[in-house]
Parts: structure tokens; sequence; C-alpha cells
């Protein structure tokens, strides 16, 4: 299916609460696409394609998903636009998921962020889910406004901030994992070496143990050979002669 195009524009979508502007090359006015009613799922607006080509080459509103496009056409418009990184786009329910996803990836995720468009977002979409009683995790919550703090005065993360006592948690639980791996793995070498050493030790006793069997028996051969043949020699002696004088 091929883009919906009506005197070079396409449809665009607002889903959050917040208006939009933008410039515009064909009104003075520029773009403008009212924020949805809480009645409302989101509002749509036809916008020229040339004004969104020269938006998206001074902003992020579209690389970060705060302004979106039909479901049937966006990839094909993200394509034209040369968005690649579709990570970042997500519709208010994925949002909500990611946000809800109280995991050391996510946090992780959020302190790499580079938009401020991004964070804004999300810090609204937490603002929103507080209303709804959609209570977010705690540290995902803090790592949002500490990552919105850090973008507003230059990206400059504090040692004591929340995020990074996070990810030095989890550094020194990797470190801790690391370390109990590698005291397994010497103890299953020991053990390993262990078994090693019986196992020759106890080749070693049968070998000695089937040496000596092997001694008995060729002792008992020669003792039963030797009793043989002196029985014969004496039968021998028996049936001769007696010498003449």
């Amino acid at each position: 299916m091929g883009i919906d195009i009506l005197n070079g524009k396409v449809r665009v979508y607002n889903y959050d609460m917040s208006p939009v502007g933008f410039p515009s090359q064909h009104n003075q006015a520029g773009v403008f696409l009212r924020g949805r009613d809480e009645d409302e799922e989101f509002v749509v607006e036809r916008v020229a394609f040339d004004d969104i080509e020269a938006e998206n080459s001074k902003s992020d509103l579209f690389k970060v998903g705060r302004i979106r496009f039909h479901p049937d056409e966006e990839n094909e418009i993200y394509e034209k636009l040369g968005i690649e990184d579709r990570e970042n786009i997500m519709s208010d329910k994925e949002l909500i998921n990611f946000l809800m996803d109280d995991s050391i990836e996510t946090v992780k995720k959020i302190s790499n962020i580079r938009s401020l468009t991004l964070i804004t977002r999300m810090k609204t979409m937490l603002f929103t889910m507080e209303r709804a009683s959609k209570t977010p995790p705690h540290r995902i919550n803090a790592s949002v406004i500490e990552r919105e703090h850090e973008l507003l005065t230059g990206g400059k993360r504090n040692p004591n901030s929340e995020i990074n006592k996070i990810l030095e948690a989890e550094k020194k639980a990797n470190e801790d994992s690391k370390l109990k791996d590698t005291l397994e793995q010497l103890k299953s070498e020991v053990e390993s070496l262990r078994k090693e050493k019986e196992a020759e030790a106890k080749a070693k006793d049968d070998i000695i143990s089937q040496s000596q069997s092997a001694i008995e028996q060729l002792l008992k051969k020669v003792e039963e050979l030797t009793q043989t043949t002196e029985a014969t020699l004496d039968k021998k002696q028996v049936g001769r002669p007696p010498k003449k004088e």
C-alpha cells in the first residue's frame, strides 16, 4: 500500500494531549497539531511532506515518535526521511510497557538517551500513568527525571545520582557473579584433578595387584612343576635294578 498523499500532504498524528507546532514553507502561521482531548485517541492533520522533511532535518519530533504517521504508512515515510533507528519510536502503549519494565536494561537505555524530546515525552507519560494509578517503578521514574536534568545541564552525570547507584550496584553484582563462577570453576577443576589422581592411583594399584597375582601364579606353577619332576624321578629310581658292587 502506497502513502496516501493529498495535494502533497500526508496524515500526521498527535497522540499526546499537548499541542505540537513547527514552521512551514507554505503557511506563515506554521504547522499546528492540537493536543487530543481525554476522550480522543489521537488528533490527525494533513501536513506537507516537504515541511516534514525540513522539520526532520532540524529536530527529533519524528525521530522519537513525538508525532507520528498512519500505521500503514509510517514504515515507508520513515524510510523516505532516512530514519533508521526505530527503537526510540514507540506508541503510547509501547512507552508505558517500557516505563513499567523495572530492569537494569531499561535504566541503561534511559541513561543513554540523547533526545530531550524523548525524555520529556517519557516524563509526561509518567505523570499520566501516576494520575491513572498505574505507578511506575521508583528507579525508572528517578532515572527519567535525572536524565532530563542531565540533558538540560549539558549531559554531565552526578557521581551520586540514582542512575549511577543503580549501574554501580549492577556492576558489583556482575563482578560478584563472575567471582562466584570463577570459584565454582576452580572447585570443579580441583574435583576433576582429584578424581584423575584417584583414577591414576587405582590404575597403579590394579597393575601392582595384577603383577603380584601373576607372580604368585607363576610361582605356583613352578612349584607344581618341581613336585611333578621330583615325583617322576622317584618313580624312575624305584624301577631300576640295584647297582652291582
